[in-house]
């Protein structure tokens, strides 16, 4: 791809565009884990990874119970078609 001419006028020439880091959840997370002591970060990832546990055991549960009425209903209408 050609470099831009000077004459463009566009904003993908500006020097600043061109050197850009991308931002990544890594880099966001690199730059708000640097405004927090070590044992604030280990507080918060210990609440989040609490909190993932508590979601993920969640939808293991109301699965277990979705499945189990699901059997249920199943089996009556057998017997009543019987």
């Amino acid at each position: 791809m050609p470099p831009p001419s000077s004459s463009d006028s566009s904003s993908d020439s500006t020097p600043s565009s061109r050197s850009r880091i991308p931002v990544t959840p890594a880099v966001l997370r690199s730059i708000f884990a640097s405004s927090r002591s070590a044992m604030e970060e280990r507080s918060i990832s210990r609440t989040a990874f609490f909190r993932f546990s508590g979601f993920l055991l969640s939808c293991l549960a109301i699965s277990l119970v979705a499945a189990r009425n699901r059997g249920l209903r199943t089996g009556a209408s057998l017997l009543g078609m019987a």
